[in-house]
């Protein structure tokens, strides 16, 4: 799970690292590698197991929704109106999902999260008034770029939940063979970019770009696809199956702090003392959020 959450983080700072290249074209290349791995394991493991037109239909809409579109958004995000924003926001995910995957949650658990919600709450003002340099400083702030990122939480906790009543009505699809044929459905979408992008306007441009900066290019683009898009899957599969869901839950916070270590790394510097605290706050409130969500939820499924 740790291994998971810190190859998720690599997206956060992938979009920095790639600042010469538009989000569509740090997406192509993610998940045209995604999509070359899975391929390939579907040649080797899976050719015998047929899914089905309806089947791949739903595999391509995850892919195009759950893949690309999440992507492009994430990295726009953190273009736009960078990673201190985008990364406390995106953390939100384990709370969006435990209260949309719960949606009868009694009066007491509602009362129960009063305190975490307000940290999340509390922390992300912070961040977001340190960001647009109320405070005097020189940080930068769009809401542009802020929407992107709250629309990533709901897209995201859509095709999470979706997905996972998908693989429960279909006990006989493994989630390794879903895995990677969602990876060869996107790497279609991605295939389709790719050449708009190449014959297009800015063809030019990106050949240059990719040129110059091509070992950068290809290093992050391979660990955006094969790492954070495919052996992060697989390794949280393994970790479902391995920890209690409560521990699953509260280790996904560790994406957030990743992304911030990673940041900081990249920048070779801090966030201000003022965004720290902010930070903290917030997840210590989605921290708090997945234990109390997760813990309710498990006594529930006991009764």
């Amino acid at each position: 799970m740790i291994g998971a959450t810190g190859l998720w983080a690599i997206s956060l700072i992938a979009p920095l690292i790639l600042a010469a290249f538009s989000p569509t074209e740090i997406t192509a290349a993610r998940y045209l590698w995604y999509g070359i791995v899975s391929a390939a394991i579907l040649l080797v493991r899976y050719r015998h197991r047929r899914l089905g037109v309806r089947r791949w239909i739903r595999a391509a809409f995850y892919g195009l929704s759950g893949n690309v579109a999440v992507s492009i958004l994430v990295s726009f995000a953190v273009q736009n109106t960078g990673a201190e924003v985008v990364i406390p926001i995106i953390g939100l995910l384990p709370i969006s999902i435990s209260v949309a995957g719960s949606r009868h949650l009694p009066v007491a658990t509602w009362r129960r999260l009063l305190i975490p919600f307000a940290l999340v709450t509390v922390g992300l003002i912070v961040v977001l008034t340190v960001q647009s340099g109320a405070l005097g400083g020189n940080a930068k702030l769009t809401w542009a770029g802020t929407a992107a990122a709250l629309l990533t939480v709901a897209l995201w906790t859509w095709y999470a939940l979706s997905n996972a009543r998908f693989l429960q009505n279909n006990p006989s699809i493994t989630s390794t063979h879903w895995s990677c044929a969602v990876g060869v459905a996107t790497l279609l979408f991605c295939l389709v970019m790719a050449a708009v992008q190449l014959y297009g306007d800015n063809g030019v441009v990106l050949v240059k770009n990719i040129r110059q900066e091509w070992p950068i290019f290809a290093l992050v683009t391979i660990s955006l696809g094969a790492g954070t898009s495919w052996l992060a899957t697989a390794l949280f599969n393994r970790a479902s199956h391995e920890l209690p869901m409560g521990l699953v839950g509260q280790l996904v916070v560790l994406e957030t702090l990743f992304g911030i270590l990673y940041i900081c790394l990249y920048k070779h510097t801090i966030p201000p003392l003022t965004q720290t605290v902010g930070m903290l706050l917030a997840i210590a409130g989605i921290w708090l959020s997945a234990r109390v969500l997760l813990r309710d939820v498990e006594q529930a499924n006991c009764h």
